[in-house]
Protein backbone atom coordinates (compact mmCIF):
# COMPACT_ATOMS: atom_id res chain seq x y z
CA UNK A 1 0.00 0.00 0.00
CA UNK A 2 1.34 3.45 -0.82
CA UNK A 3 0.29 7.06 -0.38
CA UNK A 4 1.26 10.52 -1.59
CA UNK A 5 1.58 12.94 1.31
CA UNK A 6 2.21 16.66 1.44
CA UNK A 7 4.72 18.08 3.90
CA UNK A 8 6.74 21.25 3.82
CA UNK A 9 5.38 22.31 0.43
CA UNK A 10 6.54 19.09 -1.26
CA UNK A 11 4.70 15.92 -2.23
CA UNK A 12 6.29 12.59 -1.37
CA UNK A 13 5.28 9.05 -2.36
CA UNK A 14 5.61 6.74 0.65
CA UNK A 15 4.96 3.10 1.43
CA UNK A 16 5.29 1.05 4.61
CA UNK A 17 8.78 0.37 6.02
CA UNK A 18 10.36 2.99 3.77
CA UNK A 19 12.78 5.75 4.76
CA UNK A 20 11.86 9.19 3.43
CA UNK A 21 13.63 12.57 3.48
CA UNK A 22 11.41 15.64 3.79
CA UNK A 23 12.11 19.34 4.51
CA UNK A 24 12.94 19.82 8.18
CA UNK A 25 10.12 19.74 10.72
CA UNK A 26 10.28 20.52 14.44
CA UNK A 27 10.45 17.07 15.99
CA UNK A 28 12.66 15.13 18.35
CA UNK A 29 14.49 12.04 17.19
CA UNK A 30 12.39 8.93 17.90
CA UNK A 31 9.13 10.91 18.07
CA UNK A 32 6.08 9.45 16.30
CA UNK A 33 3.96 11.58 13.98
CA UNK A 34 0.67 11.17 12.15
CA UNK A 35 0.65 12.77 8.70
CA UNK A 36 -2.94 13.63 7.81
CA UNK A 37 -2.38 15.55 4.57
CA UNK A 38 -2.78 12.47 2.36
CA UNK A 39 -3.41 13.37 -1.28
CA UNK A 40 -3.60 9.88 -2.82
CA UNK A 41 -3.92 6.37 -1.46
CA UNK A 42 -3.63 3.04 -3.27
CA UNK A 43 -3.24 -0.64 -2.47
CA UNK A 44 -2.40 -1.72 -6.03
CA UNK A 45 -6.03 -2.25 -7.11
CA UNK A 46 -8.11 0.49 -5.51
CA UNK A 47 -7.11 4.16 -5.73
CA UNK A 48 -8.55 7.07 -3.75
CA UNK A 49 -7.70 10.59 -4.85
CA UNK A 50 -8.28 13.43 -2.40
CA UNK A 51 -10.01 16.69 -3.19
CA UNK A 52 -7.58 18.12 -1.97
CA UNK A 53 -6.97 15.59 0.87
CA UNK A 54 -8.47 12.26 1.89
CA UNK A 55 -10.46 12.22 5.12
CA UNK A 56 -9.61 9.47 7.65
CA UNK A 57 -6.37 8.55 5.84
CA UNK A 58 -3.37 8.45 8.15
CA UNK A 59 0.31 7.83 7.56
CA UNK A 60 2.18 7.09 10.79
CA UNK A 61 5.89 7.90 10.78
CA UNK A 62 8.80 7.89 13.20
CA UNK A 63 11.51 10.57 13.10
CA UNK A 64 14.83 8.83 12.47
CA UNK A 65 17.04 11.92 12.50
CA UNK A 66 17.91 15.26 10.99
CA UNK A 67 20.44 15.79 8.21
CA UNK A 68 21.71 18.42 5.80
CA UNK A 69 22.44 18.33 2.10
CA UNK A 70 25.85 18.90 0.55
CA UNK A 71 26.98 22.50 0.54
CA UNK A 72 26.06 24.60 -2.47
CA UNK A 73 28.38 27.55 -2.93
CA UNK A 74 28.06 30.46 -5.34
CA UNK A 75 29.89 33.64 -6.17
CA UNK A 76 29.31 36.91 -7.99
CA UNK A 77 32.28 38.71 -9.53
CA UNK A 78 32.20 41.91 -11.53
CA UNK A 79 35.50 42.66 -13.23
CA UNK A 80 37.17 46.06 -12.82
CA UNK A 81 34.67 47.07 -10.11
CA UNK A 82 36.27 45.41 -7.05
CA UNK A 83 32.99 43.57 -6.42
CA UNK A 84 33.04 39.99 -5.14
CA UNK A 85 30.36 38.23 -3.12
CA UNK A 86 30.40 34.60 -1.98
CA UNK A 87 27.75 32.63 -0.15
CA UNK A 88 26.83 29.05 0.60
CA UNK A 89 23.74 27.11 1.61
CA UNK A 90 22.88 23.69 3.03
CA UNK A 91 19.27 22.51 3.00
CA UNK A 92 18.03 21.00 6.27
CA UNK A 93 16.08 17.71 6.10
CA UNK A 94 14.26 15.36 8.43
CA UNK A 95 14.58 11.62 7.85
CA UNK A 96 11.42 9.61 8.53
CA UNK A 97 10.59 5.91 8.72
CA UNK A 98 7.04 5.15 7.53
CA UNK A 99 5.36 2.72 9.95
CA UNK A 100 1.84 2.36 8.54
CA UNK A 101 -0.35 3.66 5.74
CA UNK A 102 -4.04 3.21 6.60
CA UNK A 103 -7.58 4.10 5.60
CA UNK A 104 -10.81 2.48 6.84
CA UNK A 105 -12.16 1.80 3.33
CA UNK A 106 -9.00 0.38 1.73
CA UNK A 107 -7.34 -2.72 3.10
CA UNK A 108 -3.81 -3.75 2.23
CA UNK A 109 -3.56 -6.62 -0.24
CA UNK A 110 -1.36 -9.44 0.94
CA UNK A 111 1.23 -10.22 -1.70
CA UNK A 112 1.55 -13.93 -2.45
CA UNK A 113 4.88 -15.37 -1.47
CA UNK A 114 7.23 -15.59 -4.43
CA UNK A 115 8.04 -19.21 -5.29
CA UNK A 116 11.60 -20.19 -4.56
CA UNK A 117 13.67 -20.12 -7.71
CA UNK A 118 14.86 -23.55 -8.67
CA UNK A 119 18.56 -23.80 -9.24
CA UNK A 120 19.44 -25.28 -12.57
CA UNK A 121 22.46 -27.53 -12.68
CA UNK A 122 24.90 -26.73 -15.42
CA UNK A 123 25.61 -29.72 -17.67
CA UNK A 124 29.02 -31.18 -17.01
CA UNK A 125 31.44 -30.98 -19.89
CA UNK A 126 33.33 -34.06 -20.85
CA UNK A 127 37.03 -33.74 -20.27
CA UNK A 128 39.05 -34.03 -23.43
CA UNK A 129 42.75 -34.53 -23.76
CA UNK A 130 44.60 -31.43 -24.88
CA UNK A 131 46.52 -31.80 -28.13
CA UNK A 132 50.28 -31.61 -27.83
CA UNK A 133 51.61 -28.12 -28.35
CA UNK A 134 53.13 -27.58 -31.77
CA UNK A 135 56.77 -26.56 -31.86
CA UNK A 136 57.40 -22.95 -32.65
CA UNK A 137 59.41 -22.04 -35.67
CA UNK A 138 62.46 -20.22 -34.53
CA UNK A 139 62.43 -16.65 -35.71
CA UNK A 140 64.19 -13.45 -34.87
CA UNK A 141 64.74 -13.02 -31.22
CA UNK A 142 64.00 -16.66 -30.33
CA UNK A 143 66.86 -18.50 -28.75
CA UNK A 144 67.29 -22.23 -28.75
Amino acid sequence: MYAVIECGGTQVRVSENQKVRIPRIDAQEGQKYKMEKVLLLSNGQDVIIGQPTIKDAIVEVTVVGHSRSAKISAMIYKPKKDYRRRWGARTHYTDLLVNTVSHPKIKAIAKPAAPAAEKKKAPQKAKTAKPAAAKKNPGKGDKE
